[in-house]
């Protein structure tokens, strides 16, 4: 073969090279992924700037593109829900600083607090030097004033389960641990469908009446857009404020009463001190189905309501209490 026609050859080669580079570089650069809504499989939100590891482009759940420049060695997060999936992640030696009311794994109490939820002491947060801090929603101003001194700050928002789903991917992939988040998500979906499949066949019209309640004074319940609605549906039940205008409606007792609940289910936190006894023998609730039935039941409220992996540990016990003859 002649110099001059592997000369031809080789540079063909190279120019299919260069294409092929171009190509994957205009694949990254146009990922446009929109947030999750039906569906429990997360989705792919990050774009890598050098085809693999770092520096990369993450898309939080507030639609925020964030760009990390080196995998997170120093972890702070600013909320209970994010301590939780960071240490379920396997990266509790990387966090260093957590909230005053992060107490789930037992290690997290351990660890350096920055202060509360609402009110997180930005000196203590920048003291000790993250290279990456884990907000929420609530978290506008410390998010804005950690952006200006240049600390990535991804926030997560998530509203059900399925947004759940996708923190924990979102979290795997900005530190380096997306074959243990894959693993984790695939794991939980698992447990999710083996749920919806039992209760699949059940007609609506014949799914218990739940009434979950979240404060006695005033009565207050868990409404749509809340992981407790989420995880009723998914256990089989109605919720009787699904039809509510807000996530954290306030009843009256004539209108609990007048939706004559089949079960009852309750999570009172801070300083309340009821029982189960205590609302059985709560004045007029006599004629409640879910009171003559005596199916009145205590769910802790941090597998209930904390956007962690432990929302499956709560889906599967109010799927237990709503549907026993099916999960004996």
């Amino acid at each position: 073969m002649s110099k001059k026609i592997l000369k031809s050859i080789s540079i063909l080669l190279i120019l299919l090279m260069v294409i092929g580079i171009i190509s994957g570089c205009g694949a990254s650069k146009n990922d446009q992924t929109k947030p999750q809504e039906n569906s429990a499989a997360p989705q792919d939100n990050t774009r890598q700037q050098k085809g693999t590891g770092y520096p990369l482009t993450i898309k939080d759940q507030m639609n925020r593109e964030v760009t990390l420049e080196k995998e997170p060695e120093r972890i702070i997060s600013l909320a209970p829900s994010n301590t939780e999936i960071l240490f379920s992640l396997g990266l509790g030696g990387k966090v260093v600083g957590v909230t005053n009311y992060c107490d789930y794994p037992e290690e997290a109490k351990s660890k350096g607090k920055i202060g509360g939820f609402a009110d997180p002491n930005m000196e203590k947060i920048i003291s000790l030097k993250p290279d990456l801090v884990l907000a929420t929603d609530m978290h506008q101003k410390p998010v804005e004033q950690l952006e200006k001194l240049n600390i990535p700050v991804v926030v997560l928002a998530p509203k059900n389960i399925p947004d759940m789903l996708n923190s924990i991917e979102i979290i795997g992939k900005a530190t380096g641990k997306i074959a243990e988040s894959q693993k984790l998500v695939e794991t939980l979906t698992e447990r999710i469908k083996a749920i919806e499949n039992k209760v699949a066949g059940i007609p609506q019209d014949k799914r218990p009446k739940v009434y979950y309640e979240v404060w006695p004074e005033p009565f207050t319940t868990a409404g749509p857009g809340t992981f407790v609605n989420d995880i009723i549906e998914k256990a089989g039940g109605q919720n009787i404020a699904g039809d509510a205008q807000k996530a954290y409606p306030e009843y009256s007792q004539e209108m609990i009463i007048s939706k004559d609940p089949d079960i009852i289910i309750f999570s009172h936190h801070g300083t309340s001190k009821q029982t189960a006894e205590d609302i059985l023998k709560r004045s007029g609730w006599e004629n409640i189905k879910a009171i003559k039935d005596k199916k009145v039941f205590y769910v802790d409220e941090n597998i209930v309501q904390r956007a962690t992996p432990r929302l499956i540990d709560g889906l599967e016990q109010f799927a237990r209490i709503i549907h026993p003859e099916l999960f004996k």
